[in-house]
C-alpha cells in the first residue's frame, strides 16, 4: 500500500472513530470532552492481526530530539497456554512487544496488577489502574496492550503572563470561565468554509549536518465558525477526510493575527471501544466461530475458541503554555467462547471560546497520534 493511501485510510478511520464516539452517549461523547489515540488502538489490534500495520515500523518509538515519544507493546498470556513460536517472533521483531506469562487462573489479581503497573510505567504515570477489576477473569487467556506517551514543547511557547480568564461557551448554551493563552505572534491559520484551522508546531529536534533529522509533530485545532457548530463540522470532516488532510497540509505560511485565544485544558477519557469497532465494521475477532486467533497459541480445544471480549482504551491530554503532554493505553482482552455484544485574509482572528476539535499529528507521515474534542476546558472529563 502506498504511503499516501495508507495515511488517507488511517485519517479516515481516525475521523470515523472520533465522530462515532462524539455521537454516542454511552461513550461519553456528544457534549463531553473526549480524546482517543487512533495510533494506539491501531497498534494493539495489529498485535492480533485484526488490522494491517501502517508501516513496517511499529510507530514513533525513538527519541531523536524534539518531542519525547514512547511507544510500547505488551502481550500477557496465561501460563497454562503457550504462544506459537511464529507469532512470538512476529510480535517481538515487528512490533517490539514483550511477551510475559501470567496466571489469570490462579493469581488473577496479581496478573491484573502486573499489567496495570506496566501501563502506568509506559505512560510516565499518567494512566493508572487502567484495567478495572472486572476486565479480566479466570477464563482470560491473553491480553494484548499498547501504551503511547508524548511530551512536546511548542516551537513558539506562550507567555504565561499573557494568560487570563475569559468566557468559554458550552454546548448547552451556558458558559464557564477558563484560562486562555494568547499571543500577538503570526500563526499558521487557514480559513475554510464553516471553520478555521490552527496549526501549533512542536519544537523540532535531531538537528545535524545542517538539517532536521527528527520527526515533525503539530497540534491542529479545528474551530467551527458557529458556537454550536462542532457536530456539523465533525460530520463534514468525517465524510471528507481528504479535505481534512488538505486543510492541514496547506498550513505552511504564517499569517498575522488579531484576536488570538486558545484555552488551557487537561482532559482524560476512557472507554471500552469494542462496540464502536464492531459498528465501524471490525467484526471477525469478536465472534466465534469465525475468529482466527488460534494461531496465537499452541493447539488445544481452548485455543480454537479464543475471541476478543473487550478493547479498553484510555487517553490523557494536557495543553498549556509550554506545550503538550499526552498518553494513551489500549488493552485487547481475550476470552473463550462467544463474546457478548457490548479565502485570503490579511489579519485573522482565532478565538477558541467555544467547542472545537483537535488532532496531534506527525506531519512528515500524516499519522494521527491523538484526536479529540474540547467542549469544556474547565472540566477534566
Amino acid at each position: 500500500m502506498e504511503l499516501a493511501e495508507a495515511v488517507r485510510d488511517e485519517t479516515a478511520m481516525a475521523m470515523r472513530l472520533l465522530g462515532h464516539l462524539a455521537r454516542a452517549p454511552r461513550g461519553g461523547g456528544g457534549d463531553k470532552n473526549l480524546a482517543v489515540s487512533p495510533l494506539s488502538l491501531h497498534a494493539a489490534l495489529a498485535l492480533l492481526g485484526a488490522v494491517c500495520s501502517l508501516a513496517d515500523d511499529s510507530g514513533p518509538g525513538d527519541d531523536r530530539g524534539g518531542p519525547k515519544v514512547r511507544f510500547a507493546n505488551g502481550v500477557w498470556v496465561d501460563a497454562a497456554l503457550r504462544l506459537k513460536a511464529a507469532y512470538a517472533r512476529v510480535v517481538a521483531d515487528k512490533y517490539r512487544a514483550e511477551a510475559r506469562p501470567v496466571s489469570f487462573r490462579d493469581k488473577l489479581e496479581e496478573a491484573r496488577r502486573e499489567i496495570n503497573e506496566w501501563f502506568e510505567s509506559a505512560t510516565a504515570g499518567r494512566i493508572k489502574d487502567f484495567l478495572p477489576k472486572d476486565a479480566v477473569d479466570r477464563a482470560t487467556p491473553a491480553v494484548l496492550g499498547n501504551a503511547l506517551y508524548f511530551k512536546g514543547d511548542w516551537e513558539s511557547k506562550f507567555d504565561a503572563r499573557s494568560t487570563s480568564d475569559d468566557v468559554f461557551y458550552l454546548p448547552d448554551g451556558g458558559h464557564v470561565s477558563a484560562p486562555f493563552m494568547s499571543s500577538g505572534k503570526w500563526q499558521y491559520i487557514a480559513c475554510r468554509a464553516g471553520y478555521k484551522v490552527l496549526r501549533l508546531p512542536y519544537a523540532r529536534g535531531g538537528r545535524g549536518r545542517g538539517r532536521d533529522t527528527g520527526r515533525l509533530f503539530s497540534m491542529y485545532i479545528y474551530l467551527p465558525d458557529e458556537r454550536h457548530g462542532l457536530p456539523d463540522m465533525l460530520r463534514k470532516l468525517c465524510s471528507d477526510p481528504a479535505a481534512l488532510i488538505e486543510s492541514s497540509a496547506a498550513l505552511t505560511e504564517k499569517v498575522p493575527v488579531g484576536a488570538f485565544m486558545v484555552p488551557r485544558f487537561t482532559l482524560s477519557y476512557k472507554t471500552n471501544a469494542a462496540e464502536t469497532l464492531r459498528q465501524l465494521g471490525l467484526r471477525l475477532p469478536f465472534e466465534y466461530p469465525g475468529a482466527d486467533l488460534s494461531e496465537m497459541v499452541e493447539s488445544s480445544p481452548e485455543a480454537e475458541k479464543i475471541v476478543v471480549s473487550a478493547v479498553y482504551h484510555e487517553s490523557f491530554v494536557e495543553v498549556n503554555e509550554e506545550g503538550t503532554e499526552a498518553a494513551a493505553a489500549t488493552a485487547v482482552v481475550m476470552t473463550l467462547g462467544c463474546a457478548a455484544p457490548s479565502a485570503p485574509v490579511h489579519v485573522v482572528d482565532f478565538v477558541a471560546d467555544h467547542p472545537f476539535m483537535f488532532l496531534i499529528k506527525e506531519d512528515l507521515t500524516g499519522v494521527v497520534v491523538f484526536a479529540g474534542q474540547v467542549t469544556n476546558p474547565s472540566s477534566s472529563t
